[in-house]
């Protein structure tokens, strides 16, 4: 599967910079996930739990406070608070 540049970052640092598969998580208009190529857009991230699949087909999953989203052609970045990592 094509993958895309995923940045987590915090106001401490990046927290997370990887090719991924896509991610899940909860936008300000409901459930949302990316996959490569997806159209650009910004959206708020509401406080949730989300999914990352990872390029060797692994999910990780974490927590977060919220945050803002930004999708482009190849790299997304999820500007947040905090996250907390699941596994």
């Amino acid at each position: 599967m094509k993958t895309f540049l995923l940045k987590i970052s915090s106001p401490e640092g990046d927290l997370f910079s990887e090719e991924v598969i896509s991610i899940r998580l909860r936008g300000s208009e409901g459930e949302l996930a990316v996959l490569a190529g997806h159209i650009p857009f910004v959206s708020s991230v509401k406080p949730c739990s989300f999914k990352i699949e990872l390029s060797d087909g692994e999910e990780k999953e974490g927590r977060t406070g919220g945050g803002m989203l930004s999708v482009s052609k190849d790299k997304t970045v999820f500007l947040t608070g905090n996250v907390e990592w699941k596994n």
